[in-house]
């Protein structure tokens, strides 16, 4: 469940109103039974009545502080959910305590900068994910229209310019009810406050146990040219006759490269570097050097014969992998997600 997506689907308000029929009878002609639309509705409204009087509406809390409290289980944090939901952290804060107050009991261990539920926060959060999901989803109904998905997705920006805005498309066609969201950074603390639902990383680290990695891809490397540079590029040793290029934010790059051929790495220091991947390739494209890069970045220009990589890829020994929190990594939406960046290991994007 994504209470981010539910905004325009779940109603603000505490109160509803009573949609009872209030029609003034039937019209009655002799020989023949009335098919009138207010003797239908009457019928539906006396049911509908009936059955909301089945109900003990006292024995449900404020909706408003049960939104709150849904959007902090999920977000884990009542920042996250205070984002979620439009709102102040404040408000958010004492919608908890309305709730507990109501209720009273804890629904929540405060920690820094986040939230875990109690034993009893996990029982109510459980109903209310169901009940919230019903209710979106009949309203949703009601208006015509399937409840959209909101994402915030976190990548590296090389990523998120030479591989994920290109496959957009591709995802908004197979997953239409998914809203994807597209932030820079590779910070695991926004993940984790809620900030964000998911995360592109790129290394070899290991991360806290409330965060689930699901790997897409290793993350190889290699050199990159011009076609015509390409020609003189036979043997791995043969880039020192070439201006190299590098980047600030993998400057390990012609090290682990040089490693994997046996060559001294000191001899392959660059000449230009570049604060991230897709200036250096573009670099490479114009023909200022020979640069360094992963393979999934660069395969739409390989693919068009705009870059050549003579001299193949190594393992870097980093992996690429989507990092979701632990506890929500079975959502539809994240699922859908994890499933169609595994396309990494398949074609470039079309066009």
């Amino acid at each position: 469940m994504t209470i981010a997506s539910r905004r325009t689907a779940v109603p603000r308000g505490e109160a509803f109103e009573d949609m009872a029929d209030g029609g003034q009878g039937i019209e009655r002609k002799p020989l023949k039974i009335s098919r009138s639309p207010s003797l239908r509705q009457r019928s539906f409204s006396t049911l509908a009545v009936k059955s909301i009087h089945t109900m003990d509406l006292q024995q449900l809390p404020p909706l408003t502080a049960l939104r709150a409290f849904a959007a902090a289980a999920q977000a884990g944090s009542v920042v996250g959910a205070a984002d979620r939901l439009n709102v102040t952290h404040s408000a958010v804060s004492h919608q908890l305590r309305l709730i507990e107050s109501w209720l009273g009991c804890k629904l929540f261990d405060r920690h820094a900068a986040s939230v875990t539920l109690t034993d009893a926060g996990r029982r109510l959060f459980a109903s209310t994910a169901r009940a919230l999901d019903d209710i979106g989803r009949v309203c949703a109904e009601i208006r015509g229209q399937r409840p959209a998905t909101a994402l915030t997705l976190a990548c590296p920006g090389s990523f998120m310019l030479q591989w994920l805005i290109p496959r957009l498309d591709d995802f908004e066609a197979r997953h239409p009810q998914v809203v994807l969201n597209l932030q820079t950074g590779s910070d695991l603390g926004r993940l984790r406050a809620g900030h964000i639902d998911a995360l592109v990383y790129c290394g070899r680290g290991t991360h806290p146990r409330e965060v689930s990695e699901i790997l897409l891809a290793d993350n190889d490397i290699g050199p990159i040219c011009t076609p015509a540079q390409a020609k003189t590029l036979a043997r791995p040793r043969d880039v020192l006759s070439h201006a190299l290029l590098g980047t600030e934010s993998y400057p390990a790059g012609w090290t682990i490269w040089a490693q994997a051929h046996g060559l001294d790495a000191a001899r392959l220091r660059p000449r230009r570097s570049f604060g991230q991947w897709v200036y250096m390739i573009q670099a490479a494209i114009a023909g200022l050097g020979v640069g360094i890069a992963p393979s999934v970045l660069v395969r739409e220009e390989l693919a068009q014969a705009r870059i050549a990589a003579p001299l193949g890829f190594v393992p870097s020994g980093d992996r690429i992998s989507l990092c979701v929190l632990r506890r929500r990594a079975q959502e539809p939406a994240i699922a859908a997600l994890a499933d169609w960046l595994g396309t990494l290991h398949g074609q470039p994007a079309a066009g």
